[in-house]
């Protein structure tokens, strides 16, 4: 991963972000990842980004590092078979393992079908140096995630609104 970028590339003047910086988006497409009943499940991605203007995207990990400093936005949908009888599923992002925001869709009739389902928007605030986001899984019955061609695939992506 390249960490030559300087804050003083990415911010005017005015303190704003200048057209063209830092974002990254990864999908999902026709992985078949196996998750297992109520088990909390990193979410893996396809080995090349769609975008990733830092190379900050870590392909091994599954996980973005950004080496700036700054606010950044966050946001990811999971497509998943759900040929079960789920009645729950959680898409979580989180910050560094343990800072979890997630989307719990329930319903108490065990109907959900396949389809790709919003997770959470957020904002962290990244140190530029270790600090790191993935997506992970949580449903109450066995399934596959990622489990479609184009167009309807996963997808992870972020950017920074305000550099620190």
């Amino acid at each position: 991963m390249s960490r030559s970028r300087d804050v003083a590339d990415l911010v005017g003047s005015g303190g704003l972000i200048q057209p063209k910086q830092l974002a990254f988006q990864v999908t999902g497409t026709d992985l078949d990842q196996a998750i297992s009943a109520t088990t909390l499940t990193k979410v893996q991605w396809d080995a090349t980004p769609v975008l990733d203007t830092g190379s900050y995207w870590d392909a091994t990990n599954h996980r973005y590092t950004p080496q700036v400093a700054g606010w950044y936005m966050f946001s990811t949908a999971i497509r998943g078979a759900f040929t079960g009888i789920h009645e729950y599923i959680v898409i979580y992002i989180t910050k560094n393992g343990t800072d979890k925001y997630y989307t719990q869709i329930q319903t108490d009739l065990d109907q959900f079908t396949g389809g790709t389902y919003a997770g959470p928007v957020v904002m962290h605030q990244m140190n530029g140096t270790t600090d790191y986001v993935e997506v992970e899984f949580f449903t109450d019955e066995a399934t596959t995630i990622q489990d479609n061609t184009a167009p309807n695939v996963s997808w992870f992506n972020g950017y920074l609104i305000h550099a620190t």
